[in-house]
């Protein structure tokens, strides 16, 4: 395959997009769980946005994800900001699942 000789006479430009003038680094090790805190909040919405439309089954699934993710995150490495961060969440996680039961058990 040949190049036309037009492209080959003319010079490469490069465009400067974007920058912040900073050195790349690696990402830091406090992102990992701060993404599993994440999808972990959202979870939480979700499970919130099943509860006031009563898909019950949905709920169970959402309420399983987010087990499954707080069990990802408690078996990361965290540093002091981050075990601090799982607490809460699970307590919160277990608090919700707790109102959750109780209202079931009204509802029947």
């Amino acid at each position: 395959m040949s190049v036309p000789a037009s492209q080959l006479r003319r010079t490469p430009h490069l465009r400067l997009v974007s920058s912040s003038l900073q050195p790349v680094s690696p990402a830091a090790p406090e992102s990992g769980w701060r993404r599993v805190a994440d999808a972990i909040l959202a979870s939480t919405s979700d499970v919130t946005r099943h509860l006031r439309e009563l898909r019950w089954s949905r709920v169970h699934e959402e309420i399983s994800e987010r087990r499954e993710l707080l069990g990802l995150m408690r078996s990361m490495q965290l540093d002091a900001n981050g075990r601090a961060c799982f607490r809460s969440l699970d307590e919160a996680a277990l608090e919700s699942e707790r109102a959750i039961a109780a209202m079931m058990d009204k509802s029947r």
